[in-house]
């Protein structure tokens, strides 16, 4: 079992370390570019201002006054709202799919399944890679932050650093969680890809019209990105109750449905 582990996070290495470089060099552009900014703060803040609410809101820019004063409010508009996101899906995204379909796509689950392991230690083998490499993505990814704030005598609490990780882990995982569902059912990596960005795009969709829509506010409670409430990690320094119920409840029973799947699931077929 651990060798599988170690197998299957050594397939996941290239990804890991360009998604982690990516997400440093974000970071480093955002600290270069902050002192600047703190310069021409009055201006940039009335630019802001003339911006519809409903706009500013769809990104998340609800306090403007932390944005062009703290490292952490400017990261919180610059880098959480979409940057980091994007970067941890697209990794959940492969890694997941990869997981149980790609074995089977590419004719290695034979193999796998010929070895004297139960499907149950296999199948929590593929997990359990899964989570070590997202929480590497989070713990380097974040990190990069302290690096780079040190280096450019930025100021930037270590209380957010540990917040945003512990939003951004589980977020992650339930997403992670989800894609081993479908990575379970089906033979296609590419179909297991494709119909896990259709839900991302599907949750990004209903909380962004139930910004816009009263009528329709209540649509915000079936998506993650609500629950990613990256401006109360970063400066509030604190993840709501509700989150990591939703968050750990969906990643404990999707792991349950992905290993009931896989293991019922006749291969040959």
């Amino acid at each position: 079992m651990l060798a599988l582990i170690r197998r299957t996070i050594k397939s996941n290495r290239t990804l890991l370390l360009a998604n982690i470089l990516i997400c440093a060099l974000f970071v480093w552009m955002y600290a270069v570019f902050f002192p600047t900014m703190l310069e021409n703060m009055e201006e940039l803040q009335e630019a802001f201002e003339s911006f519809p609410k409903a706009f500013l809101e769809a990104f998340d820019i609800t306090d403007m006054g932390s944005m062009f004063t703290s490292f952490e409010g400017f990261l919180a508009v610059e880098h959480y709202s979409i940057v980091w996101p994007i970067i941890a899906i697209i990794l959940v995204l492969s890694c997941g799919s990869a997981a149980i379909a790609g074995e089977v796509d590419r004719g290695t689950i034979e193999i796998l399944l010929a070895q004297p392991i139960s499907r149950v230690r296999l199948f929590f083998a593929k997990y359990l890679a899964g989570v070590v490499i997202i929480a590497a993505l989070v713990l380097f990814s974040n990190l990069s932050v302290t690096v780079f704030s040190e280096f450019y005598d930025i100021e930037f609490h270590w209380k957010s650093l540990w917040m945003i990780s512990a939003l951004g882990f589980l977020f992650s995982l339930a997403l992670f969680s989800i894609t081993m569902v479908f990575s379970s059912l089906f033979s296609s990596r590419g179909k297991v890809a494709s119909l896990m960005g259709g839900v991302v795009i599907v949750m990004y969709g209903l909380d962004l019209v139930s910004k816009f829509k009263e009528s329709v506010e209540g649509l915000k409670y079936l998506s993650f990105f609500h629950y990613f409430d990256h401006n109360a990690a970063l400066m509030d320094h604190q993840i709501a109750p509700l989150t990591i119920a939703v968050f750990l409840g969906v990643s404990i029973v999707c792991t349950l449905m992905g290993l009931a799947a896989f293991v019922k699931r006749d291969i040959a077929t």
